[in-house]
């Protein structure tokens, strides 16, 4: 199964974008099954982190690799046939390397703050991942709420909930990840992969 974990970047950051990418590689490796991280982000953050896991001997092991530009579309689908997840750390903008992961994903992540729901600065994210939909009919979106140390409000939650119904068969997760190691992540592992 291909996982694409994508956000429209920008000044606000990436939203926890590579904390959930790397989280969710590194909880489906425990669970016994053959993951490789794809980055394409430039400033390729989940290759920099696997190398922080790999010398501190963390186990269980998993492949990580930056791959982008036009090799990116081959490299998935060669990749498919070795592992059993590939999750990718996709690139904030609109690029070839995001757009051929969109399309590759049986399910795209999103994970996004209460202060990133202004339609306006998000309608190029909205777009991308509808105009994926085209090629890739069967394509799931979850959007992930992330929150400080405490719980989002009503009003954030409902914010996020609007926002989420502009994406064409998206949902948002129940999960709500908090902080850099969130304890978070395996209810969400739990709602990826186990739908």
């Amino acid at each position: 199964m291909i996982i694409a974990v994508v956000n429209q970047g920008g000044a606000q950051g990436g939203a926890g974008k590579a904390i959930v990418a790397n989280n969710l590689a590194l909880l489906r490796a425990r669970a016994g099954r053959r993951v490789m991280l794809v980055d394409t982000d430039p400033r390729a953050p989940s290759c920099a982190w696997h190398r922080e896991l790999a010398a501190a001997g963390v186990q269980p092991r998993f492949v990580a690799r930056a791959i982008t530009g036009r090799a990116l579309r081959m490299a998935l689908e060669l990749l498919r046939q070795r592992y059993n997840d590939i999750v990718v750390d996709t690139e904030g903008r609109d690029t070839a390397d995001s757009r051929a992961a969109l399309i590759a994903a049986r399910l795209v992540v999103v994970p996004v703050t209460p202060q990133q729901v202004d339609l306006a600065r998000q309608y190029q994210l909205i777009a991308r991942l509808n105009s994926a939909r085209m090629f890739n009919p069967d394509l799931r979106v979850l959007f992930v709420l992330v929150g400080g140390d405490t719980a989002p409000s009503d009003e954030e939650r409902a914010a996020v909930r609007a926002y989420v119904a502009r994406v064409m068969s998206a949902t948002l997760a129940s999960t709500v990840i908090r902080g850099q190691a969130p304890a978070d992540m395996d209810a969400l592992y739990r709602e990826v992969f186990h739908h």
